[in-house]
């Protein structure tokens, strides 16, 4: 074991320029995430310490309302996070699932392929996790400046924590190696197949299912948050949780079907080959789009703002204040959210032009043309993204229904800010996969199609 471990080095090498680019986008994708992570988070202690200090007499306490806000803001960009950094280690899955098959097939055993594996990744985690404690280090000074509750945080509210800083260190790293290792399932059992890239086993409708009672479970306790007392937020922040993760299960499920409707509808060359591509590798495809998936789902629960602040409060400054901070709150997290998924966007996209480098080069051998492969790339993203970004906030206005009813979707203000927020966003992750046209281009400036 110890001598397989010590290949990785080389194993990560043997890739070349391809899996030193690869590399570079993991760790940025860590980076991100954890610096992103801890800054939320700082943020949430920041109101959980403002809620311990004593309040004026003259004033009414609200200070629970703005932890709770607080908590569900940290749901709605913690699980997107945590998603982009579960993503990051599968980058360059393809080429890596071939070379680890080739040893495979040379006798390596299936302890330890994983233990290469493991070893690359969470060596990854761990760079990224060191620089993305740098980058919070950086944002610090910025959250600080936003204006919550009359004033702006200090630094000191917002400090994770060295103890904070320390969780990171290890957590990163071990979530790089679990999701490594679990990408790894078809290697183990069966290294032939992946070294005769053989079409993937599709998937099932256990996802709907899944899906289904992950939403369902949420507006039930929604519904029943009055009987629940004091235990009603933890349940909706924990149903939060696993209803906004079930996106995750569903969103690769409904691209497949998308594929299958573009596959029969195809007109064009470009057409079907983006259909082809997006039914052989729906869960590709989704690494692309699903960070804007679960943006849009933050914009289809903030479709409700205008409907909340169109509340007079012109004769209770405090209720105002509230509602200028639900504001503020509100465009912060979608704006994260946003970015967040341009950043996935963008990395997943590149990694996906070389994961497909070999199979590209060849087309162009083959007399494809460029501008038909660069219309397939752009094809491939656009009519997923769409579909995507109207479906999941299709999907948080069918959630939150119990809570806010049709508020969301009978304001003309409601959907307006809706569809600007879709089509900012749609028009935000659209620009960052058009940053992989130049990689494309270096793939098939490349004549010599790499054995792996």
């Amino acid at each position: 074991m110890n001598a397989v471990v010590a290949l990785a080095p080389r194993f990560q090498r043997a890739g070349g320029r391809d899996s030193r680019v690869t590399t570079a986008l993991a760790i940025t994708a860590f980076t991100v995430t954890t610096g992103l992570t801890l800054s939320v988070v700082g943020g949430l202690l920041g109101f959980a310490g403002r809620s311990t200090l004593p309040v004026g007499d003259d004033r009414t306490d609200v200070r629970g309302l703005y932890l709770t806000l607080a908590w569900f803001a940290v749901v709605l960009l913690v699980v997107p996070l945590v998603s982009l950094g579960g993503a990051a280690a599968r980058l360059g899955v393809a080429r890596r699932d071939a070379r680890l098959a080739t040893l495979r097939l040379l006798g390596a055993t299936p302890r330890e392929v994983v233990a290469l594996t493991v070893a690359e990744t969470a060596w990854q985690g761990f760079v990224g996790a060191v620089l993305g404690i740098g980058l919070y280090g950086l944002l610090l000074p910025v959250v600080s400046l936003l204006p919550f509750q009359g004033t702006t945080f200090s630094l000191v509210e917002l400090w994770v924590g060295w103890q904070g800083l320390a969780i990171a260190l290890v957590a990163v790293p071990l979530l790089a190696a679990l999701s490594g290792a679990v990408s790894l399932r078809r290697v183990t059992v069966s290294p032939l197949g992946v070294a005769r890239r053989e079409t993937p086993k599709k998937m099932t409708w256990l996802r709907v299912v899944v899906a289904v009672v992950g939403i369902g479970l949420f507006m039930v306790l929604s519904a029943a948050a009055g009987a629940l007392g004091a235990a009603a937020v933890g349940a909706l922040v924990g149903a939060l949780a696993l209803g906004f993760a079930t996106l995750n299960a569903i969103g690769p499920w409904v691209l497949g079907l998308v594929g299958k409707v573009q596959l029969r509808r195809a007109t064009t060359p470009a057409r079907l080959l983006a259909a082809r591509r997006l039914l052989d590798d729906p869960k590709a495809a989704w690494r692309v789009v699903g960070g804007l998936g679960l943006a849009g789902f933050v914009a289809g629960v903030l479709a409700v703002l205008p409907a909340i602040t169109a509340v007079d409060t012109s004769q209770d400054p405090q209720g105002a204040m509230l509602m200028d901070d639900l504001v503020t709150g509100a465009m912060v997290t979608l704006v994260v959210a946003f970015l967040l998924a341009a950043v996935s966007a963008g990395i997943a996209q590149a990694a996906s032009v070389l994961d497909r480098r070999r199979e590209i080069a060849l087309q162009n051998l083959a007399g494809t043309p460029v501008e038909l492969l660069d219309s397939v790339r752009r094809r491939s993203v656009l009519v997923p993204l769409l579909f995507v970004a109207v479906g999941s906030a299709a999907t948080a206005l069918v959630m939150f229904f119990p809570l806010f009813g049709t508020a969301a979707v009978t304001s003309p203000q409601g959907l307006l800010l809706l569809a600007a927020f879709l089509a900012g966003g749609c028009a935000l992750v659209y620009g960052a996969t058009e940053t992989s046209r130049p990689l494309l281009r270096s793939v098939l400036a490349d004549t010599v199609v790499r054995a792996d």
